[in-house]
């Protein structure tokens, strides 16, 4: 059976997919309502996130230049929240990741997490997008519903509840300041594979061989 996401004070009542109420120039926050999936979209990007049920996260941060979220395990692997087709070469429209406010205490932690992750799937959320790069008007914006994709987390906390991660693009007036077009992107979970670095004493090493050879 599939698993309500719990809504927030601004949620209509729960959906499989519920629209956001946003409106152009005010950040909206993905619809809360939604409910678990019973499995995967078939072409989805990445891992299965049932791979990091069970794990213990020790640390989470952010890139401060790309949008990207790290998580490290106490199993000394790590995995990353991207955003599908993001390009740091030609970043193009400026993407960031946005989250609920009850992970800011993954960011802001200063000591390990411990906390196991319980549950974690995909999940599919439709939120207000707009376009009016071409209109004075804010009235005669463009606007649609895009449907896109999620990372929904829970953690062995005291109160055990869902949290969720997604991708968002803007673009800005850079005279006024306003934004005249907002759409989603769709995130997903990928490992992050470490390239061995040598110590210092074997490049050390490697000096000396080359030097008496």
């Amino acid at each position: 059976m599939a698993e309500d996401i719990p809504s927030d004070s601004s949620a209509s009542s729960p959906s499989p997919l519920s629209s956001a109420t946003a409106v152009p120039f005010t950040p909206p926050s993905p619809s809360a309502a939604r409910r678990r999936p019973d499995a995967l979209p078939l072409n989805h990007t990445g891992i299965d996130p049932g791979e990091i049920i069970g794990k213990v996260l020790q640390r989470a941060r952010r890139s401060p230049t790309h949008p990207t979220l790290t998580l490290d395990f106490a199993d000394h692997t790590t995995i990353q929240v991207l955003v599908d087709g993001y390009d740091p070469a030609h970043p193009g429209i400026p993407k960031h990741l946005e989250m609920d406010n009850g992970l800011d205490f993954l960011i802001s932690a200063t000591e390990s997490l411990n906390l196991e992750v319980v549950d974690c799937a995909l999940i599919t959320l439709q939120d207000a997008a707009f376009d009016c790069k071409h209109t004075r008007s804010p009235s005669k914006a463009v606007s649609w519903d895009q449907k896109h994709l999620g990372v929904a987390l829970k953690f062995s906390e005291r109160s055990p509840r869902w949290h969720c991660i997604w991708a968002m693009m803007e673009e800005y007036d850079e005279r006024q300041g306003t934004c005249v077009f907002r759409s989603y992107n769709d995130v997903y979970l990928e490992k992050l594979h470490r390239t061995p670095k040598k110590t210092k004493w074997r490049k050390s090493q490697l000096r000396r061989q080359d030097s008496s050879s």
